[in-house]
């Protein structure tokens, strides 16, 4: 006889990795095409060599302080007010633990990041949906969330730039929201945020029901190591603490971390990067498809009459690896997501989408 598990593990999808194929241009992961910082390698290997970072002992809390002070430099925060995890999957898992249990909801606008769905669902809560506007760039319909909420809902989960629509929410209707429906936990992940030209970090000093999750993975080249953070508002850094799992981020990211954020011209190279091909995408797709405002590290274009199918296998077979999101809850059949790549790697998969209408 088996041990009976949640039922709503049998729910979920699930998570397979983009397809990795050999010598193919990869843009299907919204990674950074120039890598980590050389600077974050020679710190590794320098503490390394020095034997000050030990793959032997566990993970010190004077390099987990020592990053949660960068990152509060960085962001303009307390530091008190910061906390690390795993990525911002792992630091999503524990605030999800904390805040959803057996019949409790969280409002999701989708499409958008499928995790959320899974980390409520295996918290024994149920997520509810919110169609985002299609024929308005997807945007959030405040009214409808605000609507949608009940005396069971706890979380309120939006990406800003969100994945894969890559549009940002307004900071007055997060407001809105905030204060209309205080008590619920508003989330705003902002994993795009340093390709966008605004942040809502300022909102965690002014609402405590709002918290902003970022990582290193993107702009910072660091998706392999899984940083990521949060600023909370103070009463509950302590409950997170209590219930995060200890040593979830290990010594080599916490010092790959750390030195990423001092190299600050790296980071500006790769948000130039982005920047700069962005436009070169949406400018040059816009004639052959329908291409969707973007303010990360990609866009969402609308292939039809074709299908994100039949754009996926005709680019795969010229050795090019996009999203298809028909896995996104929400998008249907027709949007095929390309992250932004190096100039070279951008002209490729204008060329080869030329070269697939033409046939």
């Amino acid at each position: 006889m088996r041990v009976p598990v949640r039922s709503s593990v049998g729910e979920l999808k699930e998570y397979k990795p983009g397809k990795l194929v050999k010598g193919a241009i990869k843009l299907s992961s919204n990674e950074n095409p120039l890598g980590a910082s050389p600077k974050v390698v020679r710190a590794i290997v320098e503490q390394l060599e020095s034997e000050d970072l030990k793959l032997s002992v566990y993970p010190w809390e004077r390099n987990e302080e020592a990053l949660r002070e960068e990152i509060a430099r960085y962001v303009n925060a307390d530091v008190a007010k910061i906390v690390i995890g795993a990525g911002i999957d792992g630091v999503m898992d524990t605030l999800a633990r904390i805040f959803i249990g057996n019949g409790d909801e969280a409002l999701i606008p989708v499409p958008t990041f499928s995790l959320y769905e899974s980390l409520v669902k295996i918290a024994g809560g149920t997520p509810r949906y919110i169609p985002r506007k299609p024929d308005a760039n997807y945007d959030i319909p405040v009214n409808d969330v605000i609507a949608a909420c009940n005396d069971k809902t706890r979380m309120i989960f939006l990406s800003s730039p969100n994945n894969p629509t890559g549009n940002c929410i307004a900071e007055d209707e997060v407001r809105e929201i905030a204060e209309s429906l205080q008590s619920a936990m508003v989330v705003i992940d902002e994993a795009y945020v340093e390709f966008a030209d605004k942040s809502l970090v300022n909102l965690v000093n002014e609402y405590e029901n709002v918290l902003v999750l970022r990582t290193f993975s993107k702009a910072f080249g660091l998706a392999g190591l899984r940083v990521g953070y949060a600023i909370l508002p103070e009463w509950l850094v302590s409950i997170y603490k209590k219930v995060a799992l200890p040593f979830t981020v290990n010594n080599v990211a916490l010092i790959a971390a750390i030195a990423a954020l001092k190299d600050k011209k790296h980071l500006r190279r790769s948000v130039d990067l982005v920047r700069v091909g962005r436009p070169f995408l949406l400018e040059n797709l816009q004639g052959l498809f329908t291409v969707y405002p973007s303010e990360a590290n990609f866009v969402l274009v609308d292939v039809s009459p074709r299908t994100a199918r039949e754009v996926f296998d005709a680019l795969l077979k010229k050795r090019i690896t996009v999203r298809d999101c028909s896995s996104f809850r929400g998008a249907g059949d027709l949007l095929i997501r390309i992250s932004v790549g190096t100039k070279e790697q951008n002209e490729k998969v204008v060329a080869a989408l030329k070269h697939f209408l033409s046939l």
